[in-house]
């Protein structure tokens, strides 16, 4: 620290330098009060969907700007468009905090150009609020231990990055499209999950140690478990251990939250997925491989056409 101020100077401006190897990134942002859209929305006439970045930042700059989604300058230009990130920005890579912190300044240059950016919370997220640090980069902790300060207060509820993640949602439909980190199963729709309810135990209690938020809500246990949408893979993953869900159920899925597919990170595939016909979509790449072959990186939805995108900006019809 080398200035401390007892109140902050409203034109004061931060400025994020890239941790990345080989990667010379920098760029200024300003402090704004958290821009949260309702839950559900009208489809923009393009959607471009990112997720499980985990540090990343150059692939995440490349399909960004490749995209028309931001110029040379990292300023917003996709301008009535939106943005949506799948959540797993934390954890595995040095500038984790550089896609947090790039996505909070994107969030406010959207919103003045009619745009949106929509940030939804992932496992990782949860894992570092609530004090799970086995998957952080090595250099954020040594940062950590010389700065004194425990590295999940670093993201505490009392700083600016912490509180950005914490007013997230879990869950957020566009149009006829869901979006959720992990995925949603049939026990879902029996246990009467409405997204209302979950956006609003998870902004009320992620972060919180498994135990305390068990005890202080019931419907936490399973909303966070497994089986919930930070971690259910049973819509990409077909194994022993996480068996896929039936057609059938699905559609049950779907029927219940009155929409017509899924898009969904945290499992991880080679390319970005068409899925059960189209009711799932499959995002979550590895972004670290991919980006060096130039291969999918995410998702464009442009009216009713949707393209998986790569990261030099080529796209191909997904819904042929």
């Amino acid at each position: 620290l080398d200035t401390t101020f007892a109140r902050l100077p409203e034109d004061i401006k931060f400025r994020y330098f890239s941790m990345g190897d080989n990667l010379d990134v920098n760029f200024e942002f300003k402090l704004h009060k958290r821009i949260k859209h309702a839950w559900h929305q009208e489809k923009p006439e393009k959607t471009l969907v990112v997720s499980d970045l985990h540090g990343s930042l150059d692939a995440f700059l490349a399909v960004l700007k490749s995209n028309n989604v931001i110029d040379d300058e990292y300023h917003w230009i996709f301008g009535k468009n939106q943005l949506i990130f799948l959540g797993d920005v934390l954890d595995r890579g040095r500038d984790d905090n550089g896609i947090a912190w790039l996505l909070y300044k994107l969030e406010k240059e959207a919103e003045d150009s009619g745009g949106r950016v929509d940030f939804l919370l992932g496992n990782h997220e949860d894992l570092v609020l609530k004090g799970d640090i086995r998957y952080v980069n090595k250099a954020h902790l040594r940062f950590a231990a010389r700065a004194g300060i425990p590295y999940p207060e670093l993201y505490g509820t009392n700083t600016e990055l912490g509180h950005w993640i914490r007013d997230s949602y879990l869950a957020l439909a566009v149009g006829d499209n869901l979006f959720i980190h992990a995925g949603l199963n049939l026990k879902m729709t029996q246990e009467s999950y409405k997204l209302a309810e979950i956006n609003d135990l998870a902004s009320r209690y992620i972060g919180l140690s498994t135990k305390v938020r068990n005890n202080v809500h019931y419907r936490n246990e399973f909303l966070f478990g497994s089986e919930g949408p930070l971690w259910y893979r049973g819509l990409v993953v077909d194994s022993e251990k996480h068996p896929p869900i039936q057609s059938e159920d699905l559609d049950k899925v779907l029927d219940y939250y009155k929409t017509k597919r899924i898009i969904v990170g945290h499992s991880e595939v080679e390319d970005v997925e068409w899925r059960y016909n189209g009711r799932v979509i499959a995002v979550n790449v590895k972004h670290h491989k991919n980006y060096l072959q130039n291969k999918t990186a995410g998702l464009l939805i442009e009216k009713d056409k949707i393209y998986s995108v790569t990261y030099s900006g080529k796209k191909e019809l997904l819904n042929k």
